[in-house]
């Protein structure tokens, strides 16, 4: 008998949007579209200046997942596709974002700021990599090609960046937001809008000077973590 499929961003992206019957789904950060290409939505944006999808790849796809038929692929930063796709988000708005583009502090809360324009009521945003595994793989960049660059301590190939700071800003400064990390595939943060089970007692500024030392040692109550299965209570509370 198969064990209970694992929990990581494609699940429970797709979990959120079978559950809240989604059909607009944004992904920022696609590379080579593993697990945009895999999400089953209406309507479904890709949003990266540097695609890594073969032609054949998206051919195959079609066949795997139908839903591909209809997506549209944006090569842009993220906040090009923001400052020139206004009157295509206005329309339709935004229910479920993935966000896995640049993985520093500022651009993810930027990416998320962005998004929240946008979200529709009882919207979602999921973001990667925000419950690094080390101080290496923490390590503030602006590019995995600068971090093995520079080869910091420890580093072994993993790389989440300083997202997590975006949790602990979003936590301290929004009490329009609940926010939370799920313990699972390198912490998936889970934004909604709703007010916050509790807040951080930090300035902005605070937040910016936070170190991994800080989080390592109040991970938990930093990021809000959650077991990986918190996301079905969630869901089944959430209206």
């Amino acid at each position: 008998m198969a064990g209970p499929k694992k929990i990581d961003r494609i699940k429970v992206v797709q979990d959120i949007i079978n559950r809240k019957k989604s059909t607009n789904y944004l992904e920022i950060g696609v590379l080579a579209g593993d697990a945009f290409l895999r999400i089953k939505s209406r309507r479904k944006w890709a949003v990266d200046p540097d695609f890594m999808i073969s032609p054949a790849k998206k051919i195959r796809y079609y066949f795997k997942n139908p839903y591909n038929i209809l997506n549209k692929y944006f090569r842009m930063e993220s906040d090009v596709f923001f400052d020139t796709q206004m009157p295509m988000l206005s329309e339709y708005g935004i229910d479920v974002a993935f966000v896995d583009g640049l993985h520093t502090f500022e651009q993810s809360l930027q990416d998320v700021q962005n998004t929240l324009k946008y979200l529709n009521k009882n919207g979602v945003i999921v973001l990667h990599d925000c419950n690094p595994v080390s101080e290496a793989a923490a390590y503030p960049a602006t590019s995995i090609a600068q971090v093995r660059k520079i080869n910091p301590p420890g580093f072994d190939g993993i790389w989440n960046g300083d997202v997590w700071k975006t949790i602990a800003y979003l936590r301290a400064t929004r009490k329009d937001l609940r926010v939370f990390v799920l313990d699972c595939d390198f912490g998936l943060g889970v934004v909604t809008q709703g007010a916050p089970e509790n807040m951080l007692d930090y300035s902005a500024d605070a937040v910016q000077n936070l170190s991994y030392r800080d989080l390592s040692e109040n991970r938990k109550s930093l990021l809000n973590l959650k077991d990986a299965r918190f996301i079905e209570e969630f869901l089944k509370n959430r209206k």
